[in-house]
């Protein structure tokens, strides 16, 4: 089980070109919020990447930066970041490893989507590389929302990067 102040589990996933993608990578050394969605033909998936996309911009306000998470191959997660015009990178989780090590809930639907996949999940790690926040939903709605988890960003940010 992930706790806060921990390091979560290291990982190295393929992003929407095929290229690896680390979270000290991503992070580059500021907080980075990692955003575990379903799969790229799901409704509610689409609606919350595109809600993200629509508050990227304040994210790197904050000096925060982002990545989104699913089993989906780097072809369907290309496919689906041209569609929305999404402006953070993608990671394919193929084989639900990094899911599974951060605990995501693991979806029992097996008439819905590609299997396995999870459910919502939302972890942010602070510019340490620690965990700062983690929310892990076992369906697909009623996660907090990117304006809220922006505010929390910009609490981060007024404190160097940290939430702790």
């Amino acid at each position: 089980m992930l706790r806060n102040k921990m390091p979560p589990p290291g990982f190295t996933l393929s992003d929407a070109e095929g290229r690896p993608r680390s979270p000290e990578q991503l992070r580059a050394g500021k907080p980075l919020l990692l955003f575990f969605f379903r799969f790229a033909s799901c409704p509610t998936s689409r609606r919350d990447l595109a809600a993200y996309a629509e508050v990227h911009s304040r994210l790197r306000a904050v000096d925060a930066e982002m990545a989104a998470v699913s089993v989906d191959a780097p072809a369907d997660l290309r496919r689906l970041r041209d569609d929305l015009r999404l402006p953070f990178p993608l990671l394919s989780d193929a084989d639900f490893a990094v899911s599974r090590a951060y605990g995501v809930y693991e979806s029992d639907e097996v008439d819905e989507g590609p299997q396995p996949h999870g459910e919502p999940a939302v972890f942010v790690l602070d510019v340490d590389g620690s965990l700062a926040y983690g929310q892990v939903q076992t369906g697909p709605k009623g996660s907090a929302t990117p304006s809220e988890l922006v505010l929390m960003l910009l609490y981060m940010a007024r404190n160097g990067g940290r939430y702790w």
